[in-house]
């Protein structure tokens, strides 16, 4: 029998119910039986179907991803080249909120919660300063030594990342890592610029 479960799951399951500005953060703690979107809505059944699971031997984690920033894969390599051509900019107003986490750090949560027994049910695993669309685009910038002016219009959004990317870039959560950051676990990329640089600049010394 299994002594853990771990389920990857995403913070879209806090739904645009969590996206305006004026939201608090959301947390673990949230409510999110009912919260709206399509991420939320296929995340809440993912992490339902992971119930069976649990058993009074078996934890089970859902670990709730933000952003993870790579130039290996997912939105920050379909970013990268607009980027180094000069053709990044904010995407829509640039207020909504981003919560990323660097590679290195998402995989050093993974090891985190194996290792740590207390931690079960959702885990946020995102950096603990969520920064806006704006911030991250000049994060981007500051990095890679660009110019960072020309609006990202939405269209290119829908057509480089569907109905998943439309409501990651042009929504946004303000997620925050409660769970892990009360069970000792310390980020080494806190801000957008560190995990952008390790993005960018450390991968490519791996």
């Amino acid at each position: 029998t299994p002594t853990i479960f771990l389920c990857a799951s995403g913070i879209g399951v806090y739904g645009d119910d969590f996206m305006e500005n004026g939201k608090d953060p959301s947390d673990e703690s949230a409510d999110v039986s009912s919260t709206n979107g399509f991420l939320a809505e296929v995340s809440r059944q993912w992490e339902a179907a992971t119930s069976k699971a649990s058993t009074s031997s078996t934890r089970v984690v859902n670990l709730r991803f933000g952003v993870i920033l790579s130039t290996v894969g997912g939105a920050l390599a379909k970013l990268y080249p607009i980027f180094f051509v000069g053709g990044g900019g904010n995407v829509g107003s640039g207020s909504q909120y981003f919560s990323f986490i660097s590679a290195r750090d998402a995989a050093r949560a993974i090891v985190h919660t194996l290792d740590t027994k207390s931690l079960s049910g959702p885990v946020n695993v995102c950096a603990p300063v969520p920064c806006t669309n704006a911030e991250f685009t000049s994060a981007m910038g500051k990095v890679m030594g660009r110019p960072t002016i020309l609006p990202f219009p939405s269209f290119a959004v829908d057509l480089l990342f569907g109905e998943m990317g439309n409501e990651m870039l042009l929504g946004g959560v303000r997620a925050v890592p409660t769970k892990l950051l009360k069970t000792g676990f310390k980020f080494q990329h806190e801000t957008v610029v560190e995990a952008v640089k390790s993005a960018i600049v450390e991968e490519k010394n791996i």
